[in-house]
């Protein structure tokens, strides 16, 4: 419940809007009665963290964690980055969260299996497990700071970026960033996860 009504609140407010005193009002609950329950604003991230992680484990299904190794990674990495971009600012909660939550689990089980499946070796999938939860939480941060970008009135700033690039001295720079600014955020996840995974299908 408290989870639940903090993704309420982080919805409604962003993560700076996430306090104790807002919790309780959310939960119609005197701060003290909450105290009892979450000791900080930390405590109530890593709730957070496990709604999250369960809410992406719940995306995936038994033939998704049954799936030749390449798709299985790629199914897990979609569930996330859709739970992520679910929530306003969720990425940001999630980030540095390690969550202590039996579907989380038996979700990295089946990719370290699949990895195992690539040919990969156990101590290598772990480390590339946890750089592709890197990528996939980086990934979302950014995403959302862009969207946010966009559609704000920032976007006077975006333009002004790209005509403040002098092309007779960064040539590559200015033809490289109508690209990096344009590109769609779908398209260029599936380019990172390709060249995440594409190391792997070398092995083989």
């Amino acid at each position: 419940m408290i989870a639940r009504a903090g993704l309420r609140l982080l919805d409604e407010t962003g993560i700076e809007g996430v306090t104790m005193r807002a919790l309780a009002a959310e939960l119609g609950v005197h701060a003290s009665t909450l105290y009892w329950h979450v000791k900080s604003k930390d405590d109530i991230f890593r709730a957070m963290a496990v709604a999250l992680s369960r809410d992406a484990a719940a995306l995936l299904t038994a033939a998704d964690r049954r799936a030749p190794w390449r798709e299985c990674i790629a199914r897990w990495a979609h569930a996330l980055r859709c739970t992520l971009l679910t929530h306003r600012d969720a990425a940001r909660v999630f980030a540095g969260t390690l969550a202590a939550e039996p579907a989380g689990f038996d979700v990295i089980e089946s990719v370290l299996d699949a990895w195992r499946e690539a040919g990969v070796p156990q101590a290598e999938a772990a480390q590339r497990t946890f750089l592709l939860r890197h990528f996939i939480v980086g990934f979302c941060i950014e995403e959302q700071a862009l969207a946010a970008l966009y559609g704000g009135s920032d976007r006077d700033r975006i333009d002004a970026l790209r005509e403040s690039v002098d092309s007779a001295r960064f040539p590559l720079t200015a033809q490289a960033l109508p690209a990096i600014l344009t590109t769609p955020g779908d398209d260029r996840f599936e380019l990172g996860l390709r060249l995440m995974l594409s190391p792997a299908e070398a092995r083989q």
